[in-house]
């Protein structure tokens, strides 16, 4: 043991070096390694709602894996998909966040995707794709009365049925002189939406 002791203290400065090199060499090791990680799908720059995918509308990014979507596309399942309601740049490709192939087929050539925000709380119980709906204007305050801004318009997509904020995206299929009635609608009322008799 003694001999050990003795080892050590008289070499102890090139034994200091040693260790100080291996500490750089296993740091710099760490920096090379790539990132972990998983891969997703998301939207390269801002896109507007019912735009068609391209390849140049798409790249990969690596994120951790935990914040992976669970039904996030690949590639070749997203590309020629319309998006359902606008993306920002670098906002993850999903199957919730794309229409189904030809989604607008069978509408009349001045089709267009509009998404509404709607409260969990007002009228989507019970609420299909597919179904068609009126889509009221409610004053917050109260203080003008509700007003249909839509009427008779087919719900294309629907919000998951549980998680998320209460406040929630919903797909409807209108013309573009509805989408803006709409648009001016959401500055100052929250929507509400109650079946068709339509």
């Amino acid at each position: 043991m003694d001999r050990i002791h003795r080892f050590v203290f008289e070499h102890r400065r090139s034994l200091a070096a040693v260790f100080a090199g291996l500490a750089v060499l296993t740091s710099l090791s760490a920096l090379r390694q790539e990132p972990a990680g998983a891969a997703v799908l998301v939207a390269s720059h801002d896109l507007r709602s019912g735009h068609v995918l391209t390849a140049s509308d798409v790249r990969t990014a690596t994120v951790p894996a935990a914040a992976r979507p669970s039904h996030a596309l690949g590639r070749g399942a997203a590309i020629g998909r319309r998006v359902a309601g606008p993306m920002r740049a670098g906002e993850a490709i999903t199957d919730y966040r794309v229409l189904q192939d030809d989604a607008l087929s069978g509408y009349a050539d001045d089709a267009v995707l509009t998404t509404i925000r709607v409260d969990r709380a007002d009228g989507l119980t019970g609420l299909h794709v597919g179904d068609r709906v009126d889509v009221i204007a409610v004053d917050p305050d109260g203080e003008t009365k509700a007003t249909v801004v839509a009427r008779g318009v087919e719900v294309v997509t629907l919000p998951p049925s549980t998680g998320g904020t209460e406040v929630v995206p919903v797909g409807i299929v209108t013309t573009e002189k509805v989408a803006l009635a709409l648009a001016t609608a959401a500055l100052e009322a929250r929507f509400s939406v109650i079946t068709s008799s339509q």
